[in-house]
C-alpha cells in the first residue's frame, strides 16, 4: 500500500469515527431530552392534581366558616380556619404563577440544555415569602385550630384539663410533620432530577470537546 492510499485509509477512517461520534452524541442527547421532556410533562401534571386538591381543601375550610358544623360561639374560633383559606388563596396564586411560567417552556433536541436551566431558575428563585406562607399555615393548622375547640372544651371539663386534652392533637400534629420532614416530604425532588440532567448533558459535551 503506497502513502497515498494509506492516507485515503486514514481520511476514511477519521470521517467514519466522527461520524459514529456525531450519531452517538445525538443519540445521547435526544435520550437525555425524552427523559427530561417526559418528566416536565409529569410535572405539569402534577402540578393540575395540586389545584384541584388544593380546590377541594379551600372548598372545605369555606364550608366551615359558612355552615359552622363545629358549632363555633366566638369569632375568634373562626380566625385558624381563615388563615387556612387565604394561605391556600396565595399557594394556589404561587403555583399558577410558577406553572404559566414552565408552560412557556419547550424541551426539544436543539434547546434542551436552555430548557434545563430555565426550570431549574423557575424552581430555585427565592420564595422567602411563601415560606413565611407555609409558616403561618402550619400554624394555624397544628395549633390554632385544635385551639379553637379550646372553649367548649373549658365548659365540659375546666380549664387545665381542657388545656392539657388540646395538647393531645397538637402533640400528634407535630409528630406527623417531624416524621414527614425525615422522610424527605418537605424536599423538592423534581429540581434535583432536573439538575442532574442538566449535569450529564454538560459533562457529555465536555467529553465530546475533549476528543474533539
Amino acid at each position: 500500500m503506497n502513502t497515498d492510499a494509506l492516507k485515503e485509509a486514514w481520511k476514511k477512517l477519521d470521517r467514519k469515527v466522527q461520524a459514529t461520534n456525531l450519531l452517538n452524541e445525538r443519540l445521547i442527547l435526544s435520550m437525555i431530552a425524552d427523559r427530561s421532556k417526559n418528566r416536565f410533562q409529569s410535572v405539569k401534571r402534577n402540578y393540575w392534581i395540586g389545584f384541584g386538591w388544593l380546590a377541594f381543601c379551600m372548598c372545605a375550610g369555606l364550608m366551615v366558616i359558612i355552615g359552622n358544623p363545629f358549632d363555633y360561639t366566638y369569632l375568634i374560633q373562626f380566625v385558624p380556619m381563615i388563615i387556612y383559606c387565604v394561605c391556600l388563596v396565595v399557594i394556589v396564586v404561587n403555583m399558577f404563577l410558577s406553572y404559566r411560567r414552565l408552560n412557556n417552556i419547550t424541551i426539544d433536541y436543539a434547546s434542551v440544555r436552555s430548557a434545563l436551566a430555565e426550570i431549574i431558575a423557575i424552581y430555585e428563585r427565592p420564595q422567602k415569602f411563601m415560606k413565611y406562607i407555609l409558616y403561618v399555615f402550619i400554624v394555624s393548622q397544628t395549633i390554632l385550630f385544635p385551639l379553637s375547640f379550646l372553649p367548649k372544651n373549658i365548659d365540659n371539663l375546666g380549664f387545665w384539663p381542657a388545656m392539657f386534652e388540646r395538647l393531645i392533637p397538637i402533640s400528634i400534629a407535630f409528630l406527623i410533620l417531624f416524621i414527614a420532614y425525615k422522610l424527605g416530604a418537605f424536599k423538592d425532588r423534581q429540581s434535583q432530577k432536573f439538575k442532574d440532567d442538566l449535569n450529564e448533558l454538560d459533562q457529555l459535551k465536555a467529553v465530546i470537546k475533549e476528543l474533539d
